[in-house]
């Protein structure tokens, strides 16, 4: 891939962390729109630096080859393993405690006592 394929590898570390274009611009914190656009390979829409280095942290790739698609895919070289070895929130978690904070308090203490069973 070139430089200018960064569409291609922000879509390939999305897809690669099972999040979709919505749950990543939650965790970004940008409109789905920003996202969409990120991935067009008509619109080529790049986005700030800020940005790729989150998009990096969330989805576990190396910022380098997220910016340039030179080095290695993955930090430190190494196939992602899966996040619950180290006992760290999946991106889907991350998702939902965003989520979960943004609720008011009656909808948190509401959703706890669902997921409770209670």
């Amino acid at each position: 891939m070139e430089a200018t394929d960064i569409y291609l590898r922000i879509k390939q570390a999305r897809e690669h962390s099972g999040l979709t274009q919505s749950s990543l611009a939650i965790l970004v914190g940008v409109k789905r729109s920003s996202a969409n656009q990120w991935e067009s390979p008509t619109l080529r829409k790049e986005p700030s630096t800020g940005n790729l280095i989150k998009i990096a942290e969330i989805t576990g790739v190396s910022f380098e080859w997220l910016a340039t698609g030179r080095g290695e895919i993955v930090w430190g070289g190494r196939i992602k393993e899966s996040t619950s070895e180290y006992n760290l929130p999946t991106p889907r978690e991350i998702l939902l405690l965003k989520l979960f904070k943004n609720l008011p308090e009656r909808k948190q203490k509401a959703l706890i006592e669902f997921l409770s069973g209670n």
